[in-house]
């Protein structure tokens, strides 16, 4: 028989094997491994198509250094090969992605003895093992294609692949390799246990869909209701004894005050506002399918391995969709609500490290928002420059400028505006500083209004901190020559003032649209 197909490489690789059959296959598994192996050496356009071969990577190397012997075909490795991949597709990844169907095809036809069969199932089962490895390592997809201001380095592979992936088959064994490989990262690992929940709630048919068709408030009675509370079940946003302890006197039907509690705590979870009242957009949420929850926690697990690989025990996160900034120390995290970037001038994604913080610091505006936002504005009005303690200066060279010299209906004055420290400042009175090309940085805001809102993402590129002084404190916690007395002095001096950090701390700027908090 003739099995031909296309199995992708984790390194790039179009690995095409065709399979003889058995007739004209006869010989030694070794030499089977060796004929179908060192077939990657052959670009023939009739038996590959367009795809040309990378003749230099890992699985002809791999067997030339283990002799042409099988790495997994009664060795035992087989079984590790398999829970691996098993766990693989547990973190979010699709049996598809290592050929799991065929590969336990293959497996089951090896048992024959042919040496063909063997030979097939060996080679398969290593390409799904570098896959894995890859996936694991570097992740699925390749980030820089997706975002061009991706700026998160790549794990460095010192030693030959397929000479470590021997050393551990004819060693410790691939899951000893694998357990050195995965993401040991508390939400990492939160995730995955997130997904198997809603993985299971998908193969079980999900949840029912509730009509939408009118705006439901505590205290109504509808037939749509009986649907939210099934819905709610389904997730495990509530349990049956919640509704079943309510002092309703009204129908299945009612909008009770149990149900409205739990429709509140469905909200929260989805960054809507928590008020029970279900309106458009809290019928969207609740009509999202599992298929679609289960999609978003794949993608999560995603962006994880991509960052979440070899971090120190202390690190700044901020999820830039969520809205909130995270403080990872050791064990413990400290978090904040955030405002973050709008659709309209995103947050960009990427990883640095905050070296040191501004305390009174002035805000030289951007020419971007002066000419988007400032300029009407002062158009209209001349006196939001001093209302606003703005300072202008010549863009070419700082120095200062008289306002009312300045021919403001230009499309370019060729000036700059610089905002004093105080209350108006519209970077509050500490700011963060990582410098980079985005100008973009962690700071204080003198909109504290803007953290009481669901939705957050309002910024024009800047990350705010609800608590920024806390935030100040954890970055110099352990430095003797600093207090939370000293900090306020400096506050007070009303000077602007540097802090260096005795040790920068990295800082990753993430987009995650599913993630868990406090358990949840």
């Amino acid at each position: 028989r003739i099995l031909n197909f296309i199995v992708n490489f984790a390194v790039g690789l179009t690995l095409v094997l065709v399979f003889l059959p058995a007739s004209l296959a006869a010989g030694p598994v070794e030499d089977e491994i060796k004929r179908l192996s060192s077939s990657f050496n052959v670009i023939d356009t009739n038996l590959f198509g367009d795809a040309r071969l990378d003749t230099d990577v890992v699985i002809p190397r791999f067997y030339e250094l283990r002799g042409h012997t099988t790495a997994w075909y009664g060795t035992g490795n087989d079984q590790q090969l398999f829970t691996e991949l098993t766990r693989g597709v547990e973190q979010g990844f699709r049996p598809t992605d290592f050929n799991l169907p065929l590969l336990y095809e293959l497996q089951d036809a090896a048992r024959s003895g042919e040496p063909g069969d063997i030979a097939a199932f060996d080679l398969v089962a290593t390409d799904a093992a570098i896959k894995l490895i890859h996936h694991m390592v570097f992740g699925k997809v390749d980030p820089s294609k997706l975002d061009s201001s991706w700026n998160f380095s790549k794990p460095v592979i010192q030693s030959e692949p397929s000479a470590v992936l021997n050393e551990f088959l004819d060693g410790e064994g691939f899951s000893t390799l694998m357990g050195r490989i995965n993401v040991d990262v508390a939400q990492y690992r939160q995730l995955v246990d997130a997904l198997k929940t809603y993985r299971d709630i998908e193969h079980g048919g999900g949840w029912v869909s509730v009509p939408d068709g009118t705006v439901l408030k505590p205290g109504m009675t509808d037939p749509a209701v009986t649907f939210v509370r099934e819905r709610l079940l389904r997730e495990g946003v509530a349990q049956e004894t919640t509704f079943q302890t309510s002092s309703t006197t009204g129908s299945e039907d009612t909008y009770d005050e149990a149900l409205v509690e739990a429709v509140k705590a469905f909200q929260a979870r989805h960054g809507l506002e928590a008020d029970g009242v279900i309106g458009p957009r809290s019928f969207e949420s609740l009509n999202r399918t599992a298929s679609e929850r289960v999609d978003q926690l794949r993608l999560s697990l995603e962006r994880a391995r991509w960052l979440m690989r070899d971090l120190p025990d202390d690190f700044v996160l901020v999820n830039i969709a969520g809205a909130r900034t995270y403080f990872i120390k050791g064990d413990t995290v400290w978090t904040t609500r955030s405002v973050t970037g709008s659709a309209y001038r995103k947050t960009p994604v990427f990883r640095d490290d905050i070296q040191y913080m501004e305390f009174n610091p002035t805000w030289t505006v951007p020419a971007s928002i002066f000419r988007k936002d400032k300029l009407s504005r002062i158009r209209k009005d001349l006196g939001y420059l001093a209302r606003n303690n703005y300072t202008v200066v010549r863009s070419s060279d700082r120095t200062p400028v008289n306002a009312a010299s300045v021919n403001w209906a230009s499309d370019n004055p060729g000036v700059t505006l610089v905002q004093q420290p105080g209350p108006n400042n519209a970077l509050g009175r500490v700011k963060f500083m990582f410098p980079n090309e985005y100008a973009v940085y962690l700071h204080d805001t003198n909109q504290r209004g803007l953290f009481d809102l669901n939705e957050r993402n309002l910024s024009s590129g800047c990350v705010r901190l609800e608590h920024p002084f806390e935030f100040a404190n954890l970055l110099m916690e352990g430095q003797p020559d600093w207090s939370n007395q000293r900090m306020n002095a400096i506050l007070d001096s009303g000077k602007t003032t540097r802090i260096d950090l005795e040790k920068p701390i990295p800082v990753l700027l993430t987009y995650w649209t599913a993630w868990v908090e406090q358990g949840t």
